[in-house]
């Protein structure tokens, strides 16, 4: 009996042990009904709206970026290809006869200097052989290119 005693002491304290959490609990359990839970979604808002804002002046700058945009393209003009390859095609030929006619304008006074040379060969030679066929005319010339004396 002595064991049962002991068992039913034991069930005994467990039950009051078991009553006293119970009762905590009771009491916990009140003080969580009456107890207000506030939201507190300041912290939240300053974030969203500081994101808000960013968005916003993304937003903006977009805008600003997309008028720049439009506007040059309105301002720009389209060219066809056969009018570049057209309009190079000309600078190539401007170029070329540039360079041809610098060319040439450069050559001119050696080309004077040919001819100079030529006419002069052809004009002592025309003397000469009139000279030849004419030696009155050769000797009047030697008398007249050296007078020998001044009177």
């Amino acid at each position: 009996m002595a064991k049962l005693d002991e068992i039913a002491e034991l069930l005994t304290e467990e039950i009051k042990g078991f009553e006293n959490s119970v009762n905590r609990m009771e009491k916990l359990k009140a003080f969580l009904m009456t107890y207000k839970v506030q939201a507190d979604t300041s912290h939240i808002d300053f974030i969203l709206k500081e994101y808000n804002d960013y968005q916003k002046k993304a937003v903006e700058d977009q805008h600003k970026l997309m008028a720049n945009v439009v506007y040059y393209i309105k301002k720009s003009m389209t060219i066809p290809k056969w009018a570049v390859k057209l309009f190079v095609g000309l600078v190539v030929c401007v170029i070329l006869v540039l360079g041809f006619s610098i060319y040439k304008v450069s050559r001119i006074s050696k080309i004077e200097q040919e001819a100079y040379g030529q006419g002069e060969e052809k004009a002592v030679a025309h003397f000469r052989a009139f000279f030849e066929a004419s030696p009155e005319a050769s000797e009047l010339y030697q008398e007249w290119r050296e007078p020998q004396s001044k009177k």
